[in-house]
């Protein structure tokens, strides 16, 4: 089963409607994909950067931090397909979009099988990508003092291996898919244990506790997880200032 989901076509879908990211995230889930969904720009270009998604969703209207449209500065730096989101009969913004060189564009109201059945056309099309079993190496990610084979499902901070059961590394990585924004206990059940959980969401917690234990152990000086009281989890600052640091200075986080 774990190798189902590690070569699992990944998608990277950044737009500014909540309940559009929500319908588009569990529909993209449901038709089998591996899906991040960054919240605002700087989110989604580390991302781009880190996770090399098959696929880029992106809401036109969302902007770089350079005031670009995000869709632009995706394209300049990514290979990857690039599917666009436009408001509703945005004739000219998806005229626009496509020869801006987005491979597809589609406008608002979207339907999840629509938008599933897009991409799995996108990956169908004959450009030359890099397979997540011929090619390990793009599933390594560090973020700091972190490190995360996503192929090989181990993790190592300072260079120490941490042995993690599957649902502690399951709930690491959806930390690490979004790497700026706060997990509910909601998001990550929904991701790890799937939409039909029926249980006590502090499952949550106890796994996270535990794996906070060993990453502890590992390495004492670096806090990972932080807990937003109320609210859920988050990669710690110790983490996401080193991914900000790479970020700037323009360094790619994939080994």
């Amino acid at each position: 089963m774990d190798n189902d989901i590690n070569i699992a076509p990944r998608i990277l879908i950044a737009v500014d409607d909540p309940d559009l990211r929500r319908t588009s995230v569990a529909g993209l889930r449901a038709a089998g994909f591996s899906v991040s969904a960054p919240t605002d720009g700087d989110a989604a270009i580390m991302l781009a950067e880190s996770f090399s998604p098959d696929v880029l969703i992106v809401c036109s209207r969302l902007r770089a931090p350079d005031g670009r449209p995000l869709y632009e500065r995706l394209r300049d730096s990514s290979e990857q397909y690039l599917l666009c989101i436009t408001d509703e009969g945005a004739h000219r913004t998806r005229a626009a979009v496509l020869h801006s060189g987005a491979d597809d564009a589609i406008s608002v109201p979207v339907l999840p099988e629509e938008l599933s059945a897009r991409c799995h056309a996108l990956l169908r099309r004959p450009r030359q990508m890099q397979s997540r079993v011929d090619s390990p190496l793009t599933s390594v990610l560090n973020l700091g003092p972190l490190t995360i084979d996503l192929g090989r499902r181990e993790v190592r901070i300072d260079d120490e291996e941490v042995a993690t059961t599957r649902i502690e590394f399951s709930l690491l990585e959806q930390l690490c898919r979004r790497p700026t924004e706060v997990c509910t206990r909601e998001d990550l059940l929904d991701a790890v244990w799937g939409p039909t959980w029926v249980g006590d969401n502090h499952v949550v917690d106890v796994h996270l506790s535990n794996l906070r234990r060993k990453l502890d152990k590992a390495a004492p000086e670096y806090k990972v997880i932080h807990t937003v009281r109320g609210v859920g989890f988050r990669l710690a600052n110790d983490v996401t200032d080193q991914l900000e640091i790479s970020h700037a200075f323009g360094l790619v986080a994939v080994s």
